[in-house]
């Protein structure tokens, strides 16, 4: 049996999936990146190959996206992370025809046909508004736990606002806020929903279609579904494991390109 790969490489955590020719996942795997996308890449690996059970030489394609992608040594394609993330999530459901990925360093929000091809994307990779790493800064600020921000946001009693969505200024805007006596679940709350805010604009640049799929790691915080949902004013699918969208795209593509060269040889 012959097998194929997909790894995403991200800023935050490295995901792997090991899938059969006929697009059966046999394996997945995850590691933090903790800044070092050659072991973690080799991690998520090592566990793919023992869980299978199968020798190196069985994998006939690697493909890797994400952050990292350029810098995994074994992967034999280098693939955007819109092209995955897109294949993976009309794999997982034909019926998504917008796609959100929020992740550590960037978000992507694309729009699918029927078909599943991309018929359009915008990303976010320039500004941490709106992406993990503004969270991340929230959560140190208030030195609370990441996944604690989205029930912390969800507390929240009164509304207040944050003008500011760079993260430099809207730290500054917290502590002050925060100076003032006003409660953290309501600073908090005011930081999603300002994050929110700013995605919605980017949403509307590429045209938002339901059904919305919402993957990549920060759908797991369930203060950013909620605000998301109500400023997109829409319902949003999350996928079985919000992380693995982007490996199972790249092995599908592994999957697909293996096929096109065989098929181009025979001919």
């Amino acid at each position: 049996m012959e097998f194929f790969a997909g790894i995403d490489a991200g800023s935050t955590s490295t995901e792997m999936v090991l899938m059969d020719g006929q697009a059966n996942i046999v394996a997945l795997a995850k590691a933090p990146t903790a800044g070092n996308i050659l072991a973690a890449a080799a991690s998520v690996f090592g566990q793919v190959l023992a869980t299978a059970g199968v020798e190196r030489d069985r994998i006939c394609r690697i493909v890797a996206t994400g952050y990292g992608r350029k810098t995994v040594p074994f992967a034999d394609l280098a693939v955007t992370e819109i092209t995955c993330y897109a294949l993976g999530a009309f794999f997982l459901d034909s019926a998504v025809r917008s796609v959100i990925d929020i992740g550590g360093q960037d978000s992507k929000f694309i729009a699918l046909g029927p078909d599943g091809r991309v018929k359009n994307f915008v990303m976010n990779d320039k500004c941490a508004a709106g992406t993990g790493r503004f969270l991340e800064m929230i959560a140190r600020t208030f030195a609370v736990p990441l996944d604690e921000l989205g029930p912390l946001a969800l507390a929240h009693k009164n509304k207040v606002r944050i003008s500011n969505i760079c993260a430099v200024f809207a730290e500054s805007e917290m502590i002050s806020l925060f100076s003032h006596g006003v409660p953290r679940e309501d600073i908090i709350n005011a930081a999603h929903q300002a994050i929110c805010e700013r995605i919605g604009g980017m949403m509307g640049r590429v045209g938002l279609e339901e059904k919305v799929f919402f993957c990549g790691g920060v759908a797991r915080n369930s203060g950013m579904v909620q605000k998301l949902e109500q400023v997109l004013g829409v319902g949003l699918a999350l996928p079985e494991d919000v992380e693995t969208v982007g490996a199972i795209g790249a092995a599908l593509h592994a999957i697909k390109t293996a096929r096109q060269e065989a098929l181009a040889d025979k001919g």
